[in-house]
């Protein structure tokens, strides 16, 4: 399958990437370019800023994917600009409570 990976150079990103090159994807990964990432020739980049719907809308129109695993979006409006350029079969959103503001539980 053709995966479009948004994040996917840090945290739990880096397994889940490494695992699907393993079961033979081809797997393309969108990050703002900041951080470096183990996958030499095994990915193609794009990079982008999440944040901004142009630069989504220029690294990603005309692109098509069978899966999209969104990893870094922070609201809504991060997921409606994704797919409002991104043509694919499936889109999962993945994240972790770290992104979000620290939980207190009473005790």
């Amino acid at each position: 399958m053709k995966i479009l990976v948004i994040g996917g150079t840090r945290f739990f990103g880096i397994p889940m990437v490494h695992e699907l090159l393993q079961k033979g994807h081809q797997v393309t990964i969108a990050t703002r370019g900041k951080s470096q990432d183990i996958f030499g020739d095994s990915v193609k980049r794009i990079t982008l800023e999440r944040t901004e719907p142009e630069s989504m809308r220029n690294a990603l129109a005309d692109k098509e994917y069978d899966v999209v695993i969104d990893k870094i979006a922070y609201c809504s409006n991060d997921i409606k600009s994704a797919l409002d350029v991104i043509h694919c079969r499936k889109y999962i959103y993945m994240s972790t409570t770290a992104v979000y503001q620290p939980k207190h539980i009473n005790t």
